[in-house]
Formats: C-alpha cells, structure tokens, sequence
C-alpha cells in the first residue's frame, strides 16, 4: 500500500495518472492528449522503472495525435501488443457516476475489462472505431448531397466486419462478469440483495451477430442517410445494472448504487487477475472521501488481503491512520509541505522526454 496523502494541487492525482498511462496506455481522467500536456508545450512523457514481473523501462511519449511506447529502447507497434497493456484497474470520484451517468462511461468500462481479459482486445475496439469514423464521415457526405452510394457498400461491409468481433467480445466478458460480481456485493458488504448487469442492445438475437446487425442496418439505411452518421453498433449500445431484479439506475439507493460500482472495481481486479496470472495494480484516486464509513470498512479489508500493489491518494490523514493498522507494507508520501520538482540533466533540450520526479 503506498500513499499520497496531501491537500489538492501538489500533484497527487498526476502520479496516479502517470501509472494509468503506463499501464493501460489512458488516462483515467481525459481521453484528450492535449489535456495531458502542459499548457505552452508540445509533448509530455512517463518514465518508469518495473521491478515485476520482469525488470524494464518504459518510456510513454505524448503528443497532439499520437502516443509512442518504448520497452528497454525498443519501440512497442501496435499498441495492442504492450506486454502490461490492462494490468492496472482505477478507481476515481467519477466512476461513481457509472451507474447513473450517460452510456459512454459504461461501455468504456466494459471495454476496458475485456483488455483486461485478453489485451488482443484493444485491436479489434481500435479497428471498429476507425471504421466507424470513416462510415460516418460519408454518411454526412450522402446527407449533403454527395453521391456515394458505392462507397457506402464498401464501408457498410466493412463496418459489419468490424463491429461483429467486438459484439462479440462484450457478449462474452458480460457474461464472465456476472459470474462473479453478485458473489463479491455481497460477500463485501455481507447482504443478501442481489445485483446482476445485462448488454442492452438493439439486434434481435445475440446467436447470430452477423444477421441480426445486418438485418438492423438495412432497416436504418435511409434514416442513417437523412441524419448522417451511424444509428446502430456498439457504440450505440449500454449497460443495464439490477439490483434485486430493479434496474439500479431509478430504483438504487445513493449507497447501493456506490456499492454497486465498489463491487464492479473488485471484480474488475479479481478477474484481470484469474485471466493474466498476475495482480493488476490497483490506484484509488482520492476515493476514500467519497465513500462513507461502512464502505471504505468494506474496501479496506478487502484490500489488506489483495497480493498486488495499491497506490491511494487522498486529502484526509485520519482514514489514512485508519488504514494503516490494516497492512503489513505501508509506505506513507506527505505531499502537505512539498512540491515536486522536475528533474532534468544539464544541457537538456526545453522539452521534457524523459524525466524523473523527486520530493524537496
């Protein structure tokens, strides 16, 4: 357990920010790289030494467009075959939103387990969104009178190979998800309720994809015409929590529904972990805050016992003294009267590729 305890603006979230990109390769807190750049430059990049499972040293250079990852030296292409690609789970003020905020949060949840699972994932997600991309690009250009109607076969084709594979994908990990998530609620929170999740989408039958989405677009084909872009696919679809057979999002309570997301972080870990045979590393981005009593109990003794790291900020030292008695390893970062300070070598080119971060 490592933590940064601190008040706000003395950096405690960009550290876990930084394990989030080295690890999942995205920031936990923007999808924007031009958010993760300091204002007046061009780049930024993370720098991190691994001791487990293997010693290495990576490198995660940012720009405007583009990422670029480099292992020992070595350039890493395509992104999808990153070795630690999934092995850390984040856990911020936001996902407690997840339930009751709008569907991209959900489906970029459940993208991000089915990394987890198997990070060959990544591939297929990045393929159906360039295709995705380009099919709404000349469906805009058909609605303003462009007449690219053999294109529009090409790409709609295309879009079904695309998007097969990773329907797919979110059929399986949904169902791999409720094998386990109704048995961590309430072993964590030692209740009886019941909570399960569903993949809403809008094809007729899960057992034949390829039928049921072409058969959708065809219906759609006109109206997809008339607005311009793509109205059925993955990314159009949701996911639907329950709670003793209710759906959370109008019928759970505040706690329940905190509840809920706890629950979903844990399994999101314990089965990262079954399926890579290692222990995600876990950062808790000033969550403790967010959370009462009884549910930062239930987090915490849970936590004492997971066998990977855990990095934890938060601006409160009493929970943090609370946590303390629970962990055999410990390590405490007083950020209160310190600032980070970036370091670089004498001579060093103004923009920063490779740094290190020390307390003064």
């Amino acid at each position: 357990m490592n933590i940064f305890v601190g008040p706000n603006a003395r950096g405690k979230t960009t550290i876990l920010e930084s394990l989030a990109l080295i690890t999942s390769l995205k920031s936990f807190r923007t999808s924007k790289n031009l958010e993760l750049i300091q204002n007046g430059k061009t780049e930024a990049s993370v720098t991190i030494k691994l001791y487990t499972p293997t010693a290495s040293k990576i490198v995660l250079a940012i720009e405007a467009h583009r990422k670029a990852i480099k292992m020992d030296e070595k350039q890493i292409t395509p992104r999808s075959k990153f070795p630690f690609l999934g092995s850390s789970v984040s856990f911020g003020p936001d996902d407690l939103y997840l339930i009751k905020g709008g569907p991209d949060g959900r489906r970029d949840f459940l993208d991000e387990l089915s990394i987890g699972l198997d990070p060959s994932v990544l591939k297929i997600i990045q393929r159906f969104e360039r295709v995705l991309k380009q099919r709404n690009k000349l469906l805009n250009l058909i609605k303003n009178g462009g007449s690219c109607f053999e294109e529009y076969s090409i790409w709609t084709k295309e879009f079904l190979d695309a998007a097969i594979p990773l329907y797919k994908e979110r059929f399986k990990t949904v169902s791999i998800l409720n094998e386990k998530l109704n048995k961590i609620f309430k072993d964590l929170f030692q209740i009886n309720e019941s909570v399960s999740v569903t993949y809403k989408h809008s094809l007729s039958t899960e057992d034949d994809v390829a039928g049921a989405l072409s058969e959708k677009i065809d219906q759609l084909s006109d109206a997809e015409k008339a607005v311009g872009y793509t109205l059925v696919g993955p990314h159009r679809d949701d996911l639907i929590f329950k709670i003793d057979q209710m759906e959370a999002r109008d019928y759970a309570s505040q706690g329940q529904i905190r509840g809920i997301v706890i629950a979903l972080k844990v399994a999101q870990l314990e089965l990262t972990r079954d399926h890579r045979n290692w222990s995600p590393i876990l950062l808790l981005d000033d969550i403790i805050s967010e959370l009462d009593d009884q549910r930062v109990e239930a987090l915490v003794e849970y936590l004492s016992n997971y066998p990977g790291q855990l990095f934890v900020t938060t601006a409160e030292v009493n929970k943090v003294k609370a946590l303390h008695s629970k962990f055999s390893g410990f390590k405490l970062v007083d950020l209160g009267a310190q600032k980070l300070k970036i370091l670089r070598p004498e001579n060093a080119p103004e923009r920063p590729l490779q740094f290190s971060v020390e307390q003064v």
